[in-house]
Order: C-alpha cells, then structure tokens, then sequence
C-alpha cells in the first residue's frame, strides 16, 4: 500500500512540476485583434491537437518558437503587426475543417 502511495505521489509531482513550465503564447503586449486571434489559434492548436508524434517537449518547443516570434514582431507598428498577424492566420484557410474538428476556429 506504501508503495502505491508512494507511486502516486510521485506522479503527482511530476505532473505538476511539469504544468509549472509551459510557456503563454497569448500574454502579449500587441494590441492588435488579428495578433490576438493568431496566438489564441496557436494556442487552441497546441492544446486540441492529438497527434501522436508530437511530444509534450516539442509542444513546449513550438510555444518557445512562437514567444521568439512575437519578440521578433515587437518592433513593428500596429498596421505592419495587422498585416503580418493577417498573414499568418490565412495560413490557416485551407485547414478549417481540420481546425474545426479539433474545436479551433479562426
């Protein structure tokens, strides 16, 4: 019984700890509504998406690459941030039905 506990409780942690490290992709200091709609996008794909031969790291790695994205946009003006955020998020056109199925809209 000790052992099971134990065992538990160990999860526990592990599960936790691990929680403790995912990165927010959608706190960010753009005021632009298509900006916000393509991080929370991002996020939404992040979080739904079950593919199988995407790890929980390379999720983390792909949420790094989007927060070094944004660092790279935060010297650009809200109308070049519109136009690029807009951009991204056409990308995504020819996938809603995929996006859809896995409660993700654009």
């Amino acid at each position: 019984m000790k052992k099971l506990s134990f065992l538990f409780s160990l999860s526990l942690i592990i599960l936790l700890s691990g929680c403790g490290n995912k990165i927010d992709i959608t706190d960010t200091d753009f005021d632009v509504e298509s900006c916000d709609k393509y991080f929370e996008l991002m996020e939404c794909i992040l979080e739904n998406d079950k593919d199988e031969t995407y790890s929980e790291d390379d999720r983390n790695e792909l949420r790094q690459d989007i927060k070094n994205q944004q660092e790279e946009w935060s010297n650009l003006d809200e109308d070049e941030l519109d136009y690029t955020c807009s951009t991204e998020l056409a990308k995504f056109e020819t996938i809603r039905d995929r996006l859809d199925e896995i409660w993700c809209s654009l």
